[in-house]
């Protein structure tokens, strides 16, 4: 039986194996849901939003901090996390200027992956009265 307070995950990178590592990660505590490029993460959120999104920043034609401003401007409350290669780190600043709420370098560290999500989950949502 599904869960329907289960959270969702997004999960955007060009590199199929990427993709079939952090699946493997997530699925047991998360509805995965993956995404080759830029212009499939856009569609499968508008489809059905994700709590989180896990978005490579080097991608072809569309790179991640194009898809990371066309995400907060379709739902701001979407928690993006860029994922960068260690060289990319000017990149990471540029997209937590444009609304990132933080960056994983690869090769990833599991754990400082599942920190982030819980924090993520652990924070209010919406505005505060």
């Amino acid at each position: 039986m599904v869960d329907a307070t289960r959270r969702r995950v997004l999960i955007v990178d060009d590199e199929a194996l990427i993709l079939e590592v952090l699946s493997e990660h997530f699925k047991t505590d998360f509805e995965v849901e993956t995404a080759a490029n830029g212009a499939d993460a856009l569609g499968a959120i508008l489809r059905q939003r994700p709590d989180v999104v896990l978005l490579d920043i080097n991608m072809p034609r569309m790179n991640g901090i194009a898809v990371l401003k066309d995400i907060k401007q379709i739902d701001d409350s979407i928690a993006v996390i860029m994922v960068t290669a260690n060289e990319q780190v000017a990149l990471a600043a540029e997209a937590l200027k444009a609304g990132a709420f933080g960056y994983v370098p690869k090769p990833f560290d599991f754990r400082y992956l599942d920190h982030m999500l819980a924090t993520i989950f652990d924070r209010p949502r919406g505005p505060q009265r």
